[in-house]
């Protein structure tokens, strides 16, 4: 399976490393939704932007497949830890590279909500802050 990705940045958001849990499910071709069995797959997001993720998954996906994606995403209010979700979003895989034990898919958003791109935007610029307030602490991670 071959990938389109040249490694060269093209995205339109800027991404944030993250480490969350992600479902997804193949929506087309079938051929492909047939190699899953047509089943919800856990996979983990590694980062995030309001156009789109880049995820982990045990399976090799073609590019230009289209999956229905959810996942939830929490705020930090002082204190307080709340979550958003869950975010229900259509997105286009734009490359696959195979790893060692797994794949890494970059995902480009297709249909999102105004909403949901808001907290995205909102994660995002969260944790860019917290980064920034503690340079040797990753949060996302």
């Amino acid at each position: 399976m071959g990938s389109d990705y040249s490694g060269s940045e093209r995205r339109r958001g800027k991404r944030v490393r993250v480490s969350l849990s992600v479902i997804y499910r193949i929506n087309e071709p079938l051929a492909v939704r047939l190699l899953t069995a047509n089943k919800e797959i856990k996979a983990t997001m590694i980062d995030l932007s309001k156009s789109g993720m880049a995820i982990f998954t045990d399976y090799e996906i073609p590019v230009n497949t289209v999956l229905m994606i959810r996942f939830t995403l929490f705020k930090v209010e002082k204190d307080d830890v709340s979550f958003y979700g869950p975010v229900e979003i259509t997105g286009e895989i734009k490359y696959c590279v195979k790893e060692v034990d797994e794949c890494r898919l970059g995902v480009q958003f297709i249909s999102i909500s105004d909403k949901d791109k808001q907290e995205i935007e909102n994660f995002a610029a969260m944790a860019i802050n917290l980064t920034k307030k503690n340079p040797q602490q990753d949060p996302m991670s």
